[in-house]
């Protein structure tokens, strides 16, 4: 008797040894899946409204201009779709293009068009380069000039790190803090006026 419980016991020692080696197994393979979710969308997250997709076709769908309005109107052709959101814009190029994009839309579309259809580009490489110059048109046209002597394109659609940060740190940081400091000082100025009479 003692022989055959001995001998069961080490049955289900074996037995619960092997389950859990094969539950350890099977569950490398679904912590490496989870794992490559988490890079996948942190990845994706950091791209900031870009927008993913085929390539587009070599026939670009450029804009008109209509002689009697002066307006840009868009090709049937174009989805209309920026390359990236307004908080793309702002991460890539600073506050400018974001409140050009943001408060004044139909400006910003016409700057669009009317590029695409001057440098003959698509919607992406127009959008960033219309944010470039909002940002700072000086820098903008020496890089278009360099480029014109033969020197790389820039592309303005590409998120620079340091910018984003930059950008990040103004929004969070020194622009609350500049708006409390006019806020307070328009206050002290309303409420206290100092003396607007002079005694003789």
């Amino acid at each position: 008797i003692k022989l055959h419980i001995s001998s069961l016991l080490n049955h289900i020692h074996q037995t619960s040894t092997h389950t859990h080696t094969m539950a350890r197994t099977t569950s490398l393979p679904l912590i490496a899946t989870i794992l490559l979710a988490f890079a996948a969308s942190t990845i994706s997250s950091f791209t900031f409204g870009k927008k993913s997709g085929p390539v587009a076709s070599k026939k670009l769908p450029l804009p008109t201009l209509d002689p009697e309005t002066g307006r840009y109107i868009k090709s049937t052709d174009d989805d209309g779709i920026y390359p990236y959101d307004a908080i793309g814009s702002a991460l890539r190029h600073g506050p400018s293009p974001f409140l050009t994009r943001t408060f004044n839309a139909d400006e910003y579309e016409q700057g669009i068009l009317k590029y695409m259809l001057s440098a003959k580009v698509g919607r992406d490489e127009a959008t960033g380069n219309i944010d470039a110059k909002l940002n700072n048109a000086m820098d903008w046209s020496y890089q278009k000039m360099a480029e014109k002597n033969g020197k790389p394109k820039v592309d303005y659609t590409r998120l620079d790190k340091k910018q984003a940060v930059l950008t990040v740190v103004w929004a969070l940081g020194i622009t609350p803090l500049a708006v409390n400091v006019v806020w307070n000082t328009a206050d002290q100025f309303i409420n206290s006026p100092g003396p607007s009479v002079i005694k003789h």
